[in-house]
């Protein structure tokens, strides 16, 4: 009998550690659905290859690591967190960077801690295509308003070939408030990193290729890149403040979002206890015309401009005067032309003083005696604003100054249906309206102006070269030159009768101040008895003012001396017009220009004084004005 052959023991060892892993493997396939069923496809990975697996099981190691997809971004707030080891001795974890789209601002609130945010401008919108171009204003603004800002897109070329310009901004739009006794405190600002290394997506202020300076709540750099740009903003921390900031990143490959303009373009004209109004210098790009079709565009279009204003002892408005987002956020007094019924602040196109379009603004609702900035801004092209929108995140110029009367009888006037180069403070009383105002000095020298026409309708103005009475002056000219003259006198500018500038006339000063208070020499020492008794002092230079308005007593900032010498160049002398002599009553009629202390103005004049005939010399000019006045002293005729 044969019997079998017996399998030696180590083979029996290798057939039993078989039979071992295939009941090992047996059993987790029925303990283990994942391993089942390995070959079954993630539905979310199919959708998504790149999105990792969800953590569906405790984790044992404490792993605090979270997912989420909002906009295909992960949220940057993995912190591994080991059971008995201190965050100081393991560290942090790198943080990846946020993606930031083309004129796209990435908006995040950070704590003013020393906390850091990072972002990144990757490759692929770098080389994106450019962004539509999109409609704004009638025309370009005025070169010397804009900067050189805002390139067309028809600049839009890169510098060198391989390279593609890149505008960047950081604008901060919230800050944190003080937690000390530093009420007006300003906090540190923000500090902005850059770097176009692949190998530093975590730029630092120890380690980057920039760092963009950040001052008044914004900073801003254009440079040419060639791939990625990484980003860190970081929040200096501070022990006089606590809270966060907030703040918009951009960037661009057409232009910069948001802008900031180191020009001033605003203007005061004048202001009283209550009001202000300024306006911007020439906005349009062009020469215009009344006639033209541009003009006629600037002048009905929606003004462009807004404007945020501030008491200048706010400082912490002072740190983000030069962020549009923060400003308006944090201003006391906005004024936006696409919501004019929701401010203080009444904004119009005006082309007074020159004929080319500008924007004006009548702020009411000031403090008396107070000092304010006022900070001229666009929201974005004007009628568009925001992100995807070629410069949506807006544009600031320079700030202008301004103080606020304190008296209470002077009071603004502008766009007056007649004397209509009239734009600033006139003789007041709280108990006249702006409406018996504005009607009473209008009709006043409209009537006086009627006058005159008549007698200028005599003047044989269409004739031969022969006939006229001027071959360099005609009849338009005189009637222009003596409409701003009598404007500027019956109208006159007013300022606080305690206002110490030398140059001011005092007037009324008999009458009694509104607040019921009399004149005396313990108020002032300008009223004496001998004072009270000269004309010049005692009552306004059109004694209706004193009748009508009862001012009481104001300071007068005289009609500048050039519009009278201009109205006697350009009216004939049959008119018999002449000015007083230089100690002979021209220091008490008529003021003079000091360009060394402008912007303060220490004489009136109504329109464009840049049009005013400079170059003729001075002896010449000497002469003609002894002619003129000759011949109103045989006469007897004075103005």
């Amino acid at each position: 009998m044969q019997f079998p052959k017996l399998i030696p023991p180590h083979s029996r060892y290798a057939v039993s550690l078989i039979a071992s892993f295939i009941l090992v493997v047996f059993y987790l396939s029925l303990s283990c659905p994942q391993f089942a069923y390995a070959a079954e496809a993630d539905p979310i990975t199919t959708k998504d290859p790149g999105r990792p697996h969800s953590l569906e099981s405790p984790d044992p190691l404490g792993f605090t690591e979270q997912y989420a997809w909002h906009d295909d971004e992960v949220r940057q707030d993995y912190e591994p967190d080991f059971t008995g080891l201190d965050r100081g001795i393991i560290g942090r974890a790198p943080s990846e960077p946020q993606k930031l789209e083309n004129n796209t601002p990435g908006k995040r609130s950070i704590h003013g801690g020393g906390d850091t945010h990072y972002w990144v401008f990757q490759n692929k919108t770098l080389w994106g295509p450019h962004a539509p171009v999109t409609s704004g204003l009638p025309s370009s603004l005025y070169d010397g308003m804009a900067g050189g800002t805002s390139p067309s897109l028809e600049g839009q070329q890169n510098d060198r070939e391989g390279f593609q310009m890149v505008f960047i901004s950081l604008s901060v739009c919230d800050q944190p408030s003080t937690n000390s006794s530093k009420q007006n405190g300003a906090p540190p600002q923000l500090e902005l990193y850059i770097s176009v290394s692949s190998s530093n997506q975590n730029p630092s202020p120890e380690n980057n290729n920039d760092a963009v300076a950040v001052d008044g709540g914004f900073g801003s750099l254009t440079l040419n890149a060639t791939s990625d740009i990484y980003f860190a903003v970081l929040a200096p921390a501070s022990s006089d403040f606590s809270g966060n900031y907030s703040y918009e990143l951009a960037v661009s490959i057409d232009a910069p979002y948001a802008s900031y303009v180191d020009t001033e373009v605003l203007n005061l004209l004048d202001s009283d206890t209550n009001a202000a109004l300024l306006e911007t210098n020439v906005t349009a790009n062009a020469n215009t015309t009344f006639n033209s079709d541009l003009y006629q565009n600037w002048m009905t279009t929606t003004p462009p401009f807004s404007i945020f204003a501030s008491n200048r002892n706010n400082s912490a408005v002072w740190a983000i005067r030069k962020s549009f987002c923060g400003l308006k956020n944090h201003v006391e007094i906005t004024g936006n032309p696409a919501d004019p019924e929701a401010s203080s602040v009444n904004m119009s196109m005006t082309a007074r003083a020159g004929g080319s379009p500008k924007e004006q603004f009548y702020i009411q609702n000031l403090n008396g005696t107070t000092a304010y900035y006022a900070f001229p801004a666009i929201d974005g092209k004007s009628n568009q604003s925001g992100g995807s929108v070629v410069g949506g995140g807006g544009m600031v110029w320079a700030h202008t100054s301004f103080l606020t009367k304190s008296d209470g009888n002077c009071r603004v006037l502008f766009d007056l249906p007649f004397c209509s180069e009239v734009a600033y403070a006139v003789p007041s009383n709280p108990n006249k309206t702006y409406t018996e105002l504005k009607t009473f000095y209008d009709n006043a020298a409209s009537s006086l102006y009627a006058n005159f026409n008549k007698s200028l309708q005599l003047i044989p103005c269409n004739t031969n070269s022969s006939a006229k009475y001027s071959l360099a002056r005609n009849c338009t000219d005189c009637a222009n030159a003596y409409k701003k003259w009598l404007c500027a006198v019956v109208i006159p500018r007013c300022e606080d009768f305690s206002s110490n500038h030398t140059w001011l006339k005092p007037r009324n000063i008999n009458q009694m101040f509104i607040d019921g208070t009399p004149p005396s020499t313990d108020i002032n020492p300008m009223f004496t008895s001998a004072n009270k008794s000269i004309m010049h002092f005692n009552s306004s230079r059109y004694p209706l003012i004193d009748a009508t308005v009862m001012p009481g007593p104001y300071k007068e900032v005289l009609p500048c001396t050039e519009m009278c010498y201009e109205l006697v160049r350009s009216c004939p002398a049959s008119l018999q017009f002449a000015c007083p002599l230089q100690g002979r009553g021209l220091e008490h009629s008529y003021g003079n220009r000091n360009p060394d202390l402008q912007p303060l103005v220490t004489c009136n004049y109504l329109g464009n004084i840049t049009g005013l005939s400079v170059g003729v010399p001075q002896d010449r000019n000497f002469a003609l004005l002894t002619i003129a006045c000759a011949t109103a002293l045989l006469v007897g005729v004075f103005v």
